[in-house]
């Protein structure tokens, strides 16, 4: 599987080239709270396009709240992978 990072804020992502396409897909677990956790799951999974495989976001991300107990890392695995196995886009 792919590699799990840190932003500077300390939120797990994984970036990946999605099929043959040519950006890339970056997706990250976000920790809310108060007005900002509309969902009140105090946990997001949010994904967006980026421009190469170490560039940051560009454009609007996409917000899933989360309300499952699992790890951060394993949410993130596990969304790429349904992704690419639903699009039939191998991971890169």
């Amino acid at each position: 599987m792919l590699e799990i990072l840190r932003d500077g804020n300390g939120q797990p992502y994984i970036q990946w080239r999605h099929g043959n396409t040519p950006g890339y897909k970056r997706a990250w677990v976000q920790r809310r709270s108060g007005p900002k956790d509309w969902a009140q799951s105090g946990r997001y999974l949010n994904v967006v396009r980026t421009e190469g495989p170490d560039s940051g976001p560009s454009g609007n991300a996409t917000d899933f709240p989360i309300f499952s107990d699992l790890p951060d890392e394993q949410i993130l695995e596990a969304f790429v992978a349904a992704t690419s196995a639903i699009t039939g886009c191998p991971i890169s």
